[in-house]
């Protein structure tokens, strides 16, 4: 029976009862003023007007059942109230509401022994029906304890539905101690002061984890609490030396420090509640600094819980003094940050940021010797390795751009950056400075072999009996096609990326009609003075005529804009894939880089990948279309520097065209620092007599365009390597998963941790597709930590760079020594892809010597 029925009762047993009395009860006030009454019924919480109750009580509520609740005591518990109760009279007539004696009670539930103090203590809380609510099913069950009791007190004085564990709990009440949650804190205490059993259970819990428990004679309540969470969350993996002056802290019972970080691990699965940990040890744990920590045990120590505090001097140093010469090492140190360290968002960024400038470093350590023998040679390398540099340099502007700059580490960031500027310009600068030596040793770009850019059509589409779709992208540069054939992989389709030469001059209006079916290409000289190439004799300088150009080769065949499509709905697109050779010509990198900021250029390669990885996912799935080849007119190089006019390449002899990377001319003279090819050789154009002229590394020239830090139209790999992509649709996706194993052996949980790191064994590719796994530690077939997802769509050739790093901590009191790291695909759980033994040394004490 619940209150308000028990509060009927009275009334139907009593037909002449009009007005029920209830005193000082807390939890029953919520149950009657949040109660849906019945009919003739009103509930009344005297609000001090005793005048008016009585007035009304005579008059308005004359023909209501009237409920009537004073927060005092009774008059009728106690005698030297009632001279000052005006309602004395009234009470007397009528009654008063009484709890159920506490061994009825008992008697009712069947609890055990073992309570009946407890309820004696509380039957009044014990009997509201939030409380029989929370504890009904324990009741039911006959599981009710001592322990359960006390954890519904709590629960309801935090305003839970239901009854949390004493992790939930802790940490509420340390969350509790922000000043955002101080009027929530207020109103814990007030109900806690009321129940002190309850009371008395959490300082029991509290002191024996943290050896200290709430102050209630203070406003922050949990002052002493939090600085022992951090400095132990901080320290617990160290040796306690004799300049710590925090040692009085330090927590030396395992099975407390056990608790402890589950409490820690409780707090730090969530974004939520990880910013209300940071934000209460901000608040509250600024007398354990973070300073004083690292001056002791200094930036290298491995530190179990990493404070914003101390995250940013571990950075700093990283940056300013290791991440150059050892990347290796700033990548795990950075892996074991990203894990410990509970991030506010802008740290994040950074430290993504330092991962990518890292793998950058550690990839040109890597490069060996870049004088090689052969053109072809340097076509291949670039093919497998130099690409790297280049995707490592945009992908790190990327990141860079999204750093506040408000940012306290962003002086030191901008420092990594102008280094990272300086050393990729060099690199890339020696790169291309000892391609050209050889490309000028073998004679020319004739002793290249490979797909030329002219031969696009004749070579690989002509022959195509089906329908097929070219997606001619401008500037996508053969390292972004390496990152969209990544994402392309994550789909069913097969891809495959192959190189090919683009022409010389690099630029868009040479490259890109020679991708269209042709017989001749010739230059010409505009009006204006201006050069440009005929196709078949005709400047195709719209897309009308570049349809009239491939529908003379392929009946039906025609040119969109990519933008065309993308605007269009489904069924006007379904029109146009439809025709047997369709070219889209994609211009999201070239059109908007041109004089962009850094951050733009980054910008538009990003939407570009996005752009193209869907567009070709419709094209396959959509409009039905089994055959499309991406490829590009010519690459670009990139740099975020600003250039000087010192620094560009003055050119004095005559020129029928500039611009800042190529030069036209007649004049075979020689000249210091520039590479001169015939222009027919390279290009296929009839142009007798002209040559292309183009700087031997990636100085820029004088000229009248602007556009630096993004150029093309010379000679470099990054120019002139060009991405083909050629594209198929698989009915089914067959490909097998990749792999995945444990890379540590003799694994072991220290403090409720295990940490560890798997390897996904294969790159996501057009072999492998991509697998997410569940990993957790079990005891039996019970989790014992909480089950963690990994996706494992990694595409990075490298194995260092497809390692996981997984931290698990114990959130159940385990005994056994024994444990095992299981992983699971997400689509079988019952067979482990991994199962290896951990030892559990919990279980073994902590105990420190003091040096």
């Amino acid at each position: 029976m619940t209150v308000i029925d028990k509060i009927y009762s009275y009334f139907d047993r009593e037909p002449d009862l009009k007005v029920l009395f209830i005193f000082h009860d807390d939890l029953l006030a919520v149950d009657l003023a949040e109660a849906a009454w019945k009919e003739g019924y009103r509930y009344v919480e005297f609000k001090g007007d005793w005048f008016t109750t009585k007035y009304n009580l005579d008059t308005a509520w004359a023909n209501d059942k009237v409920i009537l609740y004073f927060q005092q005591e009774s008059p009728l518990q106690k005698k030297s109230l009632q001279e000052t109760f005006p309602l004395m009279d009234v009470l007397i007539a009528n009654m008063e509401y009484h709890h159920q004696d506490y061994a009825a009670y008992m008697q009712q539930y069947g609890l055990p022994a073992t309570m009946t103090t407890f309820v004696e203590k509380n039957i009044r809380q014990l009997q509201s029906d939030k409380m029989l609510r929370l504890l009904q099913s324990y009741y039911a069950d006959k599981s009710i304890s001592l322990d359960i009791a006390a954890r519904a007190f709590l629960s309801l004085y935090m305003g839970q539905s239901r009854v949390l564990d004493w992790d939930n709990l802790i940490l509420r009440v340390l969350f509790q101690g922000r000043s955002a949650e101080r009027s929530k804190q207020t109103d814990f205490y007030v109900k806690l002061r009321n129940a002190p059993m309850v009371k008395k259970a959490l300082d029991e819990k509290l002191e024996s984890i943290f050896g200290c428990t709430v102050d209630d004679n203070t406003e922050v309540k949990v002052k002493r609490l939090i600085e022992t969470f951090k400095y132990n969350a901080i320290i617990q993996n160290l040796a306690p030396i004799s300049a710590d002056d925090y040692k009085g802290y330090r927590i030396n019972d395992s099975i407390a420090l056990q608790q402890m970080n589950r409490i820690l691990e409780l707090a730090l699965s969530h974004p939520k509640t990880a910013e209300a940990l940071a934000e209460v040890i901000d608040e509250l744990g600024t007398d354990i600094q973070d300073d004083n920590i690292i001056r002791w045990y200094g930036v290298d120590a491995n530190y179990y819980y990493i404070t914003h505090g101390l995250c940013l001097p571990i950075l700093r140093t990283l940056m300013e003094n290791t991440l150059m010469d050892d990347p290796k090492k700033v990548m795990g140190r950075l892996e074991e940050l990203m894990v410990k360290h509970c991030d506010n968002g802008e740290i994040s960024a950074v430290m993504d940021y330092d991962v990518l400038v890292a793998r950058y470093y550690e990839c040109a350590l890597s490069l060996g010797s870049i004088t090689l023998n052969q053109p072809d040679d340097y076509i291949e390398k670039y093919q497998n390795e130099y690409y790297f540099i280049d995707q490592l340099y945009r992908q790190s502007m990327e990141c860079f751009y999204k750093i506040s700059p408000t940012i306290v580490l962003y002086e030191a960031v901008q420092k990594v950056k102008q280094n990272l500027d300086l050393q990729y310009a060099k690199l890339c600068n020696r790169i291309n400075l000892e391609w050209m030596r050889c490309v000028k040793e073998a004679g020319g770009m004739t002793a290249l072999h490979g797909l030329r850019q002219q031969d696009f059509y004749d070579s690989l589409i002509k022959g195509i009996q089906k329908k097929v779709v070219v997606i001619v992208s401008d500037a996508l540069r053969y390292e972004v096609a390496q990152e969209l054939i990544g994402k392309l992989a994550a789909r069913k389709h097969i891809a495959h990326l192959n190189a090919g030469i683009a022409m010389l001059p690099t630029e868009t209006k040479f490259c890109k009609p020679a991708l269209l079916p042709h017989r001749t290409l010739r230059l010409y000289a505009e009006v204006d003075g201006t050069q440009n190439m005929g196709v078949d004799n005709r400047i195709l300088d719209t897309m009308d005529k570049r349809t009239e150009q491939v529908d003379a080769y392929r009946q039906g065949a025609i040119c969109v804009d990519y933008k065309t499509v993308a605007e269009y709905e489904q069924t006007k697109n379904r029109e146009i894939f439809k025709h047997p050779l369709v070219y889209v010509m994609h211009n999201t990198i070239d059109d908007k880089s041109h004089g962009a900021t850094a951050k733009d250029i980054v910008e538009n390669c990003r939407n570009a990948i996005n752009e193209l990885e869907m567009l070709v996912h419709k094209i396959h799935e959509t409009y039905n279309v089994t055959e499309v080849y991406i490829t590009a007119d010519h690459g670009f190089l990139f740099n975020d520097q600003a250039f000087e006019e010192k620094d560009k390449h003055n050119v004095t002899e005559a020129a029928l065209e500039k611009s800042s990377r190529y030069y036209l001319t007649q004049s075979v003279a020689s000249v210091p620092g520039i590479v001169k090819f015939p222009l027919a050789e390279v290009s296929s154009m009839e142009a007798d007599g002209v040559y292309v002229a183009v700087p031997e590394g990636t100085n820029r020239l004088q000229a009248p365009s602007g556009g630096y830090r993004f150029a093309h139209g010379g000679a470099s790999l990054q120019e002139l390597l060009i991405p083909v992509i050629v594209s198929r649709q698989e009915r089914e996706n067959t490909k097998p998963s990749v792999g995945v194993m444990v890379l540590d052996r003799n694994l072991s949980i220290q403090a409720s941790r295990l940490r560890c790191k798997l390897l996904q064994t294969d790159a996501v590719s057009m072999e492998r597709k991509a697998r997410t796994i569940r990993v957790a530690l079990y005891h039996n077939d019970r989790a014992v930590t909480p089950v963690k997802e990994f996706v494992l769509d990694n595409t990075d050739a490298s194995l260092d760079n497809r390692k996981i790093l997984v931290d698990l901590t114990l959130n159940q009191n385990v005994n056994a020594k024994v444990l095992q790291l299981k992983a699971y695909d997400v689509t079988d759980d019952l067979n482990p892809l991994i199962k290896e033994n951990v030892t559990n040394n919990t279980l073994i004490a902590n105990d420190f010597d003091f040096d």
